[in-house]
């Protein structure tokens, strides 16, 4: 999996009480709201997201082999982390499984899904942005709560590669792997799938938690374990947007906004270069998602 914790706190604000988007009731939580019920994928058995991430990742990994011995093939050597073309590569047909997986298995149970199903649907924007104000700060405070009784953690192992590479045709593909393909891929999956389906099983809260571990588990591979805690808590903490906001275009921003922070400050990117990758993959990443609100069908 290719998200990141950032590299430093940035200032936030909290807000104390939500606004919906126009076509939720206000007073009722998502388990009993939001489209994900009334659209379908509270008929998803609680189980089934599971075993779509599991059926994604040995695709993944068939491709992984594929592309290794393709590039093998070639006349490069495949060490145990691989050239950056490998783990690029590899790496997006994992996002691209994600996306299949959650759609096949979604359509088993619920057939002929809107893309508001899976929370791709518009929010008013200032609320959401106050809620990602929000989620941002409280992330930031458990971050540092946790890291100040357990210690700075190892690099993660994608880190360590990104300081190395020298390519500018790999950091150009390893930026677009992190501010688009991630959070476009994962939010689909963890907080438009799995959450929505979890939430509506087992309300809001036990559904964020699930997620949010599921999703820390999943980058063990390449993360020491101190990293993956991290990432449980940023992996509720966009459930619990999603949530209050009803669409998962914050999701998508907020995830793309923290990869590209991390992008940039692993690369001390100067200012300017710096505000353009992280502005560049929030706009860009929500823009692709948006293109799919219209459609009237996903599965």
């Amino acid at each position: 999996m290719t998200s990141v914790p950032p590299p430093s706190p940035p200032p936030g604000s909290l807000q104390s009480r939500p606004e919906l988007p126009d076509g939720l009731e206000p007073k009722a939580p998502l388990a009993e709201a939001s489209p994900s019920r009334r659209e379908g994928l509270a008929a998803v058995p609680a189980w089934a997201p599971v075993a779509a991430m599991i059926a994604a990742f040995v695709v993944a990994t068939i491709g992984y082999l594929v592309i290794g011995a393709g590039i093998e093939a070639a006349g490069t050597n495949v060490t145990t982390t691989g050239p950056p073309g490998l783990v690029i590569s590899a790496t997006l047909v994992q996002d691209l499984a994600l996306i299949a997986a959650a759609l096949l298995f979604a359509r088993m149970w619920a057939p002929g899904l809107t893309p508001a199903a899976f929370g791709l649907r518009t929010t008013r924007l200032w609320p959401a942005v106050g809620w990602m104000a929000a989620v941002m700060a409280g992330f930031w405070v458990l971050t540092l709560i946790y890291l100040s009784l357990v210690g700075e953690p190892q690099e993660q192992e994608l880190t360590r590669d990104l300081k190395e590479e020298g390519s500018l045709t790999a950091l150009i593909a390893y930026g677009a792997l992190l501010g688009l393909a991630a959070p476009l891929a994962e939010e689909f999956f963890f907080r438009g799938f799995m959450f929505s389906v979890l939430a509506a099983k087992w309300g809001p809260w036990l559904g964020a938690l699930v997620t949010g571990l599921v999703f820390g588990a999943v980058h063990v591979a390449g993360s020491p374990v101190k990293t993956v805690v991290v990432l449980i808590i940023l992996g509720v903490g966009l459930c619990l947007l999603y949530w209050r906001t009803g669409s998962l275009l914050p999701c998508i921003a907020l995830h793309a906004l923290n990869n590209s922070i991390s992008f940039a400050a692993t690369k001390s990117l100067p200012p300017l270069g710096f505000v353009a990758v992280v502005l560049g993959s929030v706009a860009i990443s929500t823009g692709l998602a948006a293109l799919v609100l219209r459609r009237p069908r996903l599965t």
